[in-house]
């Protein structure tokens, strides 16, 4: 597979604080860049899964275990189905080093944009929640 050039780099970030009941909170970060490749026919997501703000209370708000999760929007507004691109990091872990992730995926024709998301599973029970999706169009 070779870039498209057609369709240039899109770059997105995403910002979600989880907060505990005892004051603790922590600020989760993602970003990268999604483009197609191969005259649009794959898409391609980079980015990094981090830690931004208040690693000392990962503890506080139950060192949950989060992941990046992608969904894609065709043009008629169907959506594919949320996929986790990224896998699951504790929040301790997250401290001592970023989450990198790549993924690749075909493209139809009636495809336009792409949704990512973060999300964190706390608890024996796997209580999850998610952050407010970033979409990412790559075609009109």
């Amino acid at each position: 597979m070779t870039q498209s050039v057609e369709t240039p780099v899109q770059e997105f970030s995403l910002d979600w604080t989880m907060t505990a009941g005892k004051g603790g909170r922590v600020g989760f970060a993602v970003s990268g860049q999604v483009t197609l490749l191969d005259n649009n026919r794959f898409y391609k997501i980079d980015g990094v899964l981090y830690i931004s703000e208040g690693s000392a209370y990962c503890r506080e708000i139950g060192n949950p275990h989060l992941f990046v999760r992608r969904n894609g929007v065709e043009e008629s507004g169907r959506q594919w189905g949320w996929e986790t691109i990224c896998n699951r990091k504790s929040c301790a872990r997250l401290c001592s080093m970023d989450a990198y992730f790549v993924r690749t995926g075909y493209w139809a024709p009636a495809d336009r944009a792409i949704q990512l998301s973060i999300g964190a599973e706390t608890g024996w029970n796997r209580k999850r929640s998610f952050s407010p999706t970033v979409t990412v169009r790559l075609r009109d």
